[in-house]
């Protein structure tokens, strides 16, 4: 969720909306419906997941109401990737609201030390295979979000030989520090990409 906000920040995107975020932790995940949430997090988690009340999504809906555009963002488990069109559907959005679900993100493992001193050239040669739990993930979300919605970050950005990630941006800056998390760098050119492709180019 940050990343993508980061994103918006770097680039200097949407600079006539009102931005508000509503962070849930990822162990608790983002899901609205019948079944009891609890039961679907990992044992481990759900003590943090229930007294921490902010880390449902139900306690969001005042804030979702006021909202022209909503993103759906997080790093999926696939439980609540399977769940998440009702979870939009329990959302009960008006026909003005726009809502988007930006798809897993995850570059592979990286050490970025291993490239210090390391030329420019060789860096932008440098692409890593996602884990398979989030090829999974966005398989999920592929086949269930509808392509109007479902920002495919995944696709647009792993375009290398089998899908493989890019380390590094064209100019040779890291992408990532830790596999997940952008840098500055990262943010700028994962922004160019997203918001010059559908869906989210509808929106500048």
């Amino acid at each position: 969720m940050r990343d993508f906000f980061n994103v918006i920040i770097e680039n200097k995107l949407l600079l006539n909306y009102q931005i508000r975020v509503h962070y849930i932790q990822r162990r608790c995940q983002i899901y609205l419906g019948q079944e009891d949430r609890l039961k679907l997090i990992e044992a481990q988690d759900i003590q943090l997941c229930k007294t921490n009340k902010k880390y449902d999504i139900k306690y969001a809906l005042p804030l979702i109401r006021r909202a022209n555009i909503l993103f759906l963002v997080g790093r999926w488990r696939q439980w609540s990737a399977l769940r998440l069109p009702s979870t939009i559907k329990a959302l009960n959005l008006t026909s003005d609201q726009q809502v988007f679900v930006i798809g897993a993100k995850h570059f592979g493992a990286v050490n970025p030390k291993l490239y210090v001193g390391k030329t420019n050239e060789y860096r932008i040669k440098q692409r890593q295979f996602p884990p398979i739990d989030e090829i999974l993930v966005n398989g999920i979300l592929e086949k269930t979000i509808d392509q109007s919605m479902f920002v495919n970050v995944q696709k647009m950005l792993c375009t290398g030989r089998n899908n493989t990630c890019p380390l590094f941006t064209p100019e040779g800056k890291l992408i990532t520090y830790d596999g997940f998390h952008l840098t500055k760098y990262g943010a700028r050119y994962l922004g160019k990409i997203l918001f010059s492709n559908p869906p989210l180019k509808r929106l500048l």
